[in-house]
């Protein structure tokens, strides 16, 4: 079975033809944008089945690398930027601390909980993608020029105002 999709275009037009209602309450742009992140998602996760990490794993491991040395952050603040349940985390921290990639130290504010702090295989880990990453990232706009991306960045930014911080 070929990974071929049918275009939004080609989904459209049957949708107008077979259910116009469905026509009438979807928008392309929306359609395309969860077409394109789905396909992202695909690739990306295809792109770390060789260490056994998940995409979820990888944001986790990029979100704690991109706080302040010693790389840590609460767990609040980590399931706060990774959109996840409270449950969701504990489990993902879970496999991240039994694969060596974080450690949990004390917090020095409050002793009672633990921080998430990225150890030195962790950071190894997450460092090693960057190229990757970057490619991946070049690879998905190949066919629009600098302005062109900068563009859809800003538009996407509108779209996502409402949702973040």
């Amino acid at each position: 079975m070929s990974d071929k999709r049918i275009s939004i275009a080609s989904l459209r037009l049957r949708q107008k033809s077979n259910w116009p209602s469905m026509y009438e309450a979807t928008h392309p742009a929306v359609l395309r944008i969860l077409r394109a992140s789905d396909i992202f998602m695909g690739q990306t996760a295809q792109s770390l089945k060789h260490l056994q990490l998940s995409h979820a794993e990888f944001d986790a491991l990029a979100t704690i690398r991109a706080q302040p040395a010693p790389y840590q952050i609460s767990p609040t603040e980590l399931c706060k930027t990774l959109l996840i349940s409270s449950g969701g985390l504990t489990k993902l921290l879970y496999r991240l601390e039994a694969a060596g990639y974080i450690t949990r130290p004390p917090s020095s504010e409050d002793r009672r909980s633990l921080l998430v702090q990225l150890s030195p295989k962790g950071k190894e880990i997450i460092e090693s993608l960057v190229g990757p990453t970057k490619t991946l990232h070049t690879e998905r706009l190949r066919n629009l020029t600098s302005e062109e991306q900068q563009q859809l960045d800003n538009l996407l930014d509108k779209v996502l105002a409402d949702y973040e911080s």
